[in-house]
């Protein structure tokens, strides 16, 4: 870029900014209706739609001031402020709250904005521009005033059409995992929840200590198969670098991130080693589904000590992982959680639940079936991480006009 982009003050190149509802919705959600968003469901270019709720037409007609239109770009308030996405074609009606809305102008591409604003200097510059005390938000009247630099239109589409292409990648990966997990966990709802495994017909079901089960099947403590907290170092002395999983980089089967930090300067609790086939549990808050499948982990991943790693022993990895994902487990273990501001379970807590163990032939043709599909939905997050890093790496050189596109031979949208 032979000279700066011109600076232009962000109020002035939009033509709507507004606030999504704030106050007390608890009593307006409905089983269906109108997807109406919040800040957890706003992902750095992506909507989260896995809790979204919902209101019904008619309240979302009294909120016609924040109503989201595809195209608008919907930006954190509270919590991670400054986080933006742009409204889908495939979110055609929807409503929000506790959100900044932006309507592009003429001059502003949509996804160019929500670039700068989830880069580093965007990120920045709207954490120097919080307000309030108890809990500082993003306001409409920061977001007004914020300048940003400007290129020609045609190069913010370039830009975007870059950034989209990553972003495209990412969303299909997301799409291929969400369904290899949901396969396999349907095939262990169906065989080892309700009992309907190949050849159940001819199996009649027996009593047991857990309810009737089927003849050949036993129950025993999770413990008896899998061991609980099996490799935790005394040291990390063994390792120069270490990759460290915390408990905020896990969500509902997932890791998000994998710090890659000196093993002098790893946490204290940077304590549990991991191997192949290991299933992570947070001990805190239960009830939240902080847990994930560890497949060919790196021998230096050490994961923080507010997990339990789960190591199977006599049972597939495939048969564990299912299991730590059913409402059962889940419900044992926030029942059986003490603390009333952190409620929290134990490692014995883990090895003494009960269970329904499967016979040994058909706990093999179930791994059979869902650990090839385990182990690239692995593979696919692995993809994730890679393209996620060198998207976020392009991104401010992209935006800041260190790599020039206006050569490049890129298709573009001709509006945004």
């Amino acid at each position: 870029m032979s000279t700066p982009w011109p600076l232009a003050r962000l109020g002035a190149v939009c033509s709507r900014m507004t606030v999504g509802h704030v106050g007390p919705m608890v009593h307006e959600y409905v089983e269906s209706g109108t997807p109406f968003l919040r800040s957890q469901n706003i992902k750095p270019f992506q909507i989260d739609l896995t809790d979204v709720k919902f209101v019904s037409s008619s309240f979302a007609r009294r909120l016609s001031k924040s109503a989201l239109r595809p195209g608008d770009v919907a930006v954190v308030r509270t919590g991670y402020p400054g986080t933006a996405t742009v409204i889908p074609d495939t979110l055609p009606i929807a409503n929000c709250a506790d959100l900044v809305v932006i309507t592009t102008g003429p001059t502003l591409d949509s996804y160019f904005l929500a670039a700068l604003l989830n880069s580093t200097w965007g990120l920045s510059a709207v954490s120097g521009r919080l307000v309030g005390s108890a809990q500082q938000h993003f306001n409409v009247a920061a977001a007004r005033s914020l300048e940003v630099r400007l290129p020609p239109l045609a190069t913010q589409r370039k830009i975007a059409a870059i950034l989209s292409a990553y972003n495209d990648l990412i969303e299909n990966n997301n799409r291929r995992i969400k369904l290899l997990e949901e396969m396999a966990q349907r095939i262990y709802r169906e065989w080892f929840v309700d009992f309907r495994y190949p050849g159940h017909e001819s199996v009649p079901l027996v009593d047991s200590n857990l309810g009737r089960i089927p003849r050949g099947w036993t129950t025993d403590a999770l413990g008896t198969v899998v061991k609980v907290n099996a490799l935790t170092a005394k040291s990390l002395s063994s390792f120069d670098m270490i990759h460290y999983i915390d408990i905020s980089s896990v969500e509902r089967g997932s890791v998000t991130e994998r710090r890659r930090v000196a093993a002098v300067d790893a946490p204290g609790r940077a304590r549990r080693l991991v191997r192949d086939g290991d299933v992570i549990w947070s001990t805190v808050r239960p009830n939240l589904r902080a847990y994930a499948l560890m497949l060919d982990p790196p021998s230096s991943c050490v994961v923080s000590t507010g997990f339990a790693v789960l190591s199977p022993e006599w049972v597939p990895f495939a048969f564990l992982y299912g299991l730590s994902a059913t409402d059962s487990f889940v419900g044992y273990l926030t029942n059986h959680a003490t603390g009333s501001a952190y409620p929290a379970v134990t490692g014995r807590t883990f090895a003494e639940m009960p269970i329904v163990i499967p016979d040994a032939d058909l706990l093999q043709r179930y791994s059979t079936i869902a650990e090839p599909m385990l182990r690239l939905s692995s593979r696919l997050q692995e993809a994730q991480s890679i393209l996620r890093d060198t998207r976020d790496l392009l991104l401010p050189r992209l935006i800041s006009g260190d790599i020039d596109v206006d050569e490049l031979n890129i298709e573009v949208p001709d509006a945004a």
